[in-house]
């Protein structure tokens, strides 16, 4: 939209600062004023402190409001450069914590566990920030006596609730050294310590030629089926997920006693889209697997009928099979309306380049994605479809709702994009599930 690519403009021309700016060089700082009679402004502030003040607004008119006039102003932060933790305050009352990442004139951009959240700027009240995980615990390490071990005992037992677990374990370390007499106190932090799950392990150095996760054959598994919908999940158009009871009361039981965390009443009344929307922003991602969403998220459901289903598969499936696989890509034939076909279908896709090395996907820019130059006429694309025997173009005239289904599927998905085939910890090779597979179907090799 041309307020949020001006927004942008004037924001990035400070772009190297480490923090947001509040006051814009040339063009203005980007603000929401409301009248005290319930106007709202949206446009740019050129003097905070003069009165009274001055906003051009987004159709270039200006308009001038004395400060006594003023109910409330609000300066937007734009796009961040970084993702930014905060918390969004609703007008409602409510609260949404999680990274920032645009705050413009079309409302908030937050990224919530593995899922991006819209929240219109009717429903915003302010967005407030929040300390990185290390300023918090300096900040925490700073209003305690190093010296007093029951201090010391109560700062290691919170950043081991909070998940900080490097850290708790150089400091039990410290503490055990500093206070030999603590020794029951040491051995009651080093079990509670050992109790909790490594939730994010420290990444392996990327070597230079990026390796993919080896996808198995045939099928996905249920359970990974159900972590990529966790990923895709919407939740400003939920579809319907089930929370069990027990996990309710263990998530409850892992966070007892943070700040702001609800008591286990209030957790058991959230609507099971709301408990996981929770979970997503705590990353508790070991929890996962209990969660249970047996319907496709719309961005998924989406790929499936405007995409895998309507021409994927019986139009490029019909010649790039995994058996075959000609320039490297193939997708699996065999039972391709089960979820974990499709799922793992999807997979293949994300992971498939052309000869020169290009993803077929471009999620940066959905509308220069290869896939859609190789289903064109050969003679409309910039990069045309091999000339081979049977070959026939997709998107021909008369199917540019196709294209446009391409395009707004990839924009629907959850960026910026992880690779699914190590998030969702696949193993293979993987003793493959008992079938009536033929032993030709049995030997054929796995994908590399």
């Amino acid at each position: 939209m041309i307020t949020a690519f001006l927004l942008n403009l004037f924001l990035f021309s400070n772009g190297d600062e480490s923090e947001p700016s509040s006051t814009i060089a040339e063009g203005g700082t980007p603000v929401i004023l409301v009248h005290l009679d319930g106007r709202r402004f949206a446009g740019f502030l050129s003097d905070l402190e003069e009165d009274p003040l001055s906003v051009l607004l987004l159709d270039s008119t200006t308009t001038t409001v004395p400060k006594r006039m003023v109910d409330t102003l609000r300066v937007l932060q734009g796009a961040m450069p970084e993702p930014k933790p905060c918390v969004v305050l609703l007008k409602d009352g409510s609260q949404r914590r999680g990274l920032l990442l645009e705050d413009g004139f079309e409302g908030v951009r937050l990224q919530v566990g593995p899922r991006t959240e819209r929240i219109g700027l009717n429903d915003v009240a302010g967005v407030r920030w929040r300390p990185t995980v290390a300023q918090e615990i300096e900040a925490r390490r700073a209003a305690i006596r190093s010296s007093d071990p029951a201090e010391m005992a109560r700062f290691i037992r919170w950043l081991i609730m909070e998940g900080h677990l490097e850290a708790a374990e150089a400091e039990l370390a410290k503490y055990t050294k500093d206070f030999p007499e603590a020794g029951a106190t040491a051995s009651q932090l080093r079990e509670l310590l050992a109790a909790r799950p490594q939730l994010e392990p420290q990444a392996p150095k990327r070597s230079s030629k990026q390796r993919r996760t080896a996808l198995p054959n045939g099928a996905l598994t249920p359970i990974e089926v159900n972590r990529i919908r966790i990923w895709e999940y919407d939740f400003e158009n939920p579809s319907p997920v089930r929370i069990p009871g027990e996990l309710r009361r263990t998530f409850h039981a892992r966070h007892l006693g943070k700040e702001g965390f609800p008591d286990l009443k209030t957790l058991r009344r959230l609507q099971d889209h709301e408990f996981l929307r929770l979970l997503c922003e705590m990353k508790d991602r070991d929890l996962y697997d209990e969660v249970q969403i047996t319907v496709d998220p719309p961005a998924l459901d989406r790929f499936r009928r405007t995409i895998h289903d309507r021409w994927l598969l019986p139009q490029c499936g019909s010649c790039h099979s995994r058996e075959s696989s000609p320039g490297g890509f193939g997708l699996e034939t065999k039972e391709a309306n089960k979820p974990e076909v499709r799922m793992l279908n999807l997979l293949l896709l994300e992971q498939a380049t052309t000869s020169d090395g290009t993803p077929l996907l471009n999620w940066r820019i959905p509308s220069e994605s290869r896939l859609l130059d190789l289903g064109k006429d050969p003679r409309a694309a910039k990069h045309p479809h091999p000339q081979v025997e049977g070959y026939t173009p997709i998107f021909h005239r008369g199917r540019e709702a196709w294209v446009t289904n391409v395009i707004e599927w990839l924009k629907m998905m959850y960026r910026p994009r992880p690779d699914l085939g190590s998030e969702l910890n696949i193993q293979w090779p993987r003793n493959p599930p008992k079938s009536e597979q033929s032993e030709g179907d049995k030997s054929a090799a796995s994908p590399s």
